[in-house]
C-alpha cells in the first residue's frame, strides 16, 4: 500500500501558519507529514528549500517556536509528524531538551 507523506518548512508563508498547515495536511488525507526545521546554512538542500529556510528564519521561526506551534495541535493530529533538519540547531537548542 502506498503512503502519502507531505513536506513543508515550518514558518512559511507566515510565522503563525504552521499549526493550521498541520491540521490542513491531516484533513487532506496525508498519511504522515515531514516538517522542515529552518536552518541558516542549509547547504545540503536544493535552492527551493534553502529559500524556504531563509524566509522562515526571517519570519522568526525557531525550534522553540515550532514546539509551541506543535503543542497547539496536540490531541488533534493523529498521523505521524517527522521533524527534518540539521543537527546544528538541535545541538544549539540542547539535545536533551529537544528530545
Amino acid at each position: 500500500m502506498k503512503k502519502l507523506n507531505i513536506y513543508f518548512t515550518a514558518g512559511i508563508p507566515q510565522l503563525e501558519d504552521t499549526a493550521e498547515i498541520i491540521k490542513i495536511i491531516q484533513e487532506a488525507g496525508a498519511d504522515m507529514m515531514e516538517i522542515g526545521m529552518p536552518y541558516s546554512d542549509p547547504v545540503a538542500d536544493g535552492e527551493v528549500i534553502q529559500q524556504a529556510h531563509i524566509k522562515a528564519l526571517e519570519n522568526g521561526m525557531s525550534i522553540e517556536k515550532l514546539f509551541e506551534q506543535l503543542a497547539k495541535t496536540k490531541g488533534e493530529i493523529h498521523i505521524p509528524i517527522i521533524l527534518m533538519g540539521y543537527i546544528n540547531p538541535v545541538l544549539s537548542y540542547g539535545f536533551e531538551k529537544f528530545c
